[in-house]
């Protein structure tokens, strides 16, 4: 099953047309990720350097538990998307509906847990008067840099879904949801780096040298 579902979405049978697009997309992917990349750095040379400077006088810095379950929920709308792939490839219409109907559901839920979690996040920027108060500001706001990319993935996939409702995809021509999968298992991969970072932060926060 797996296998099958791995060949669904590498297989190349799409129009030629499509397989400039698949090109150009991912294109567009790597310049993003050298964007994230580089704001990840930026973040982790921030931590070290604030460690440094004030080791004695650094507070426990903490992450919301919201983050594991948006975690989890994106890596299900990854599933999803990448079973729907395999799904318009087989001309299975029903599912390839379910499956895009449930990515949507969980991308509305993914946006309400993320959301509590930054709430979260800017009321102890707001409470914390330690030196490093400003962790949660930067911890907010690369993980508003990286919901902003994730509003961009709903509103492609509510574009795919609306079209995979009117039936305008079939196996030759189906390179938008393609890309709407790629596209959410790159956000994946980077919430992921994004998460290390965080907890590295936190880690180190709590080293007893920093109590």
């Amino acid at each position: 099953m797996f296998r099958q579902v791995t060949d669904s979405f590498f297989h190349p049978t799409m129009r030629t047309d499509d397989a400039r697009r698949v090109q150009g997309a991912w294109l567009l992917l790597i310049s993003l990720g050298v964007f994230f990349v580089a704001t990840i750095l930026l973040y982790a040379i921030y931590v070290w350097l604030r460690m440094r400077s004030g080791a004695s006088q650094v507070a426990p810095f903490y992450l919301p538990i919201s983050f594991v379950a948006t975690t989890v929920i994106l890596i299900a709308i990854s599933t999803c998307l990448h079973l729907s792939v395999a799904a318009v490839r087989r001309e299975a219409r029903v599912d390839l509906l379910r499956y895009l109907t449930l990515a949507m559901v969980l991308a509305v839920a993914f946006f309400a847990t993320q959301g509590w979690g930054m709430a979260w996040i800017v009321s102890r920027f707001a409470d914390d008067q330690s030196p490093n108060r400003s962790l949660y500001g930067m911890t907010f706001v690369l993980a508003m840099l990286h919901a902003l990319h994730v509003v961009g993935g709903m509103i492609g996939m509510g574009i795919v879904f609306v079209r995979a409702w009117q039936g305008r995809y079939d196996h030759e021509s189906y390179f938008a949801i393609r890309f709407s999968a790629l596209y959410w298992h790159f956000l994946d991969v980077v919430w992921l780096l994004m998460l290390v970072a965080f907890g590295i932060a936190a880690a180190l926060s709590k080293l007893p040298s920093n109590v």
